[in-house]
């Protein structure tokens, strides 16, 4: 069988000092995501994600955040290419317009697909959702109810994760029943994991519990705004001086700035 002609691109090897960033790229990342991104790499390796032109003296078109973490990691020097190494990546051949062209396209979030929040709250009891670069915020959108923490609030939650274990099984039992209504088969495994769950909440004082419930409604202070569109939300947040990729803003900073404007 061929292969189809919309492959166009070649698997190839390349020595990292082989290629060069696109001093054009205008896609950026905070350190918060930095971070995440750099856990994943750790854990799972680098998985795809890397596209280089050779017509362009072997620029990277998409892949740079990764290639950079990778340095980090390699303690690769850019400038003497000490320390060099060896990165698998897909390679085109095309002139420069069409290499900015991909270089959004293959990063643009309206060219990619959307999360099912209900599918995707399915799943988050089967991983670690930090090393899927997920956050607490993320958690709270998907309508996982994880408790949004200030980093004062840290210490707290975490001497609270005991406490708080029988409310979560409680509610991972509930989204498991709704599972079990699709897959019968993976229902009844689940089913085994539920009942292990009920028996340990079983052993748990009724006023530990209701400790842990008071407790969690004083961290429950925030709000959550939705835009229809990333475009959109970075023009709120332009309009208010925060960057575009802002997640959190705090709600008396942004009263008092509203009050300014009226």
């Amino acid at each position: 069988m061929e292969l189809s002609k919309y492959i166009r691109t070649e698997s190839v090897e390349l020595k990292r000092s082989q290629i060069k960033f696109a001093d054009y790229n205008p896609r950026v990342i905070d350190d918060e995501a930095k971070k995440t991104l750099k856990r994943g790499i750790k854990k799972f390796g680098i998985v795809g994600g890397i596209t280089i032109n050779k017509r362009t003296g072997y620029t990277v078109v998409s892949g740079h955040q990764k290639i950079t973490i990778m340095d980090e990691l390699q303690k690769y020097d850019p400038v003497t290419h000490e320390n060099d190494y060896k990165l698998r990546g897909e390679v085109i051949d095309v002139d420069v317009k069409m290499e900015k062209e991909l270089n959004i396209l293959l990063n643009n979030p309206n060219a990619q697909g959307r999360w099912d929040y209900e599918k995707l709250a399915q799943i988050i009891p089967d991983i670690d959702y930090k090393d899927a670069g997920l956050t607490d915020v993320d958690l709270n959108m998907i309508g996982v109810d994880y408790l949004l923490q200030t980093e004062e609030e840290n210490n707290i939650a975490d001497e609270l994760d005991d406490l708080m274990s029988p409310i979560i099984e409680e509610r991972e039992e509930a989204k498991a029943e709704r599972a079990a209504e699709r897959e019968a088969e993976k229902a009844m495994l689940q089913e085994m994991e539920r009942e292990a769950k009920v028996q340990h909440m079983k052993d748990v004082k009724q006023q530990v519990k209701e400790a842990a419930i008071s407790k969690a409604e004083q961290m429950d202070a925030y709000v959550m705004l939705s835009f229809s569109s990333w475009s959109a939300k970075a023009e709120f947040c332009e309009r208010f001086g925060y960057p575009a990729e802002m997640k959190i803003i705090k709600g008396e900073v942004f009263a008092e700035q509203v009050e300014r404007i009226d």
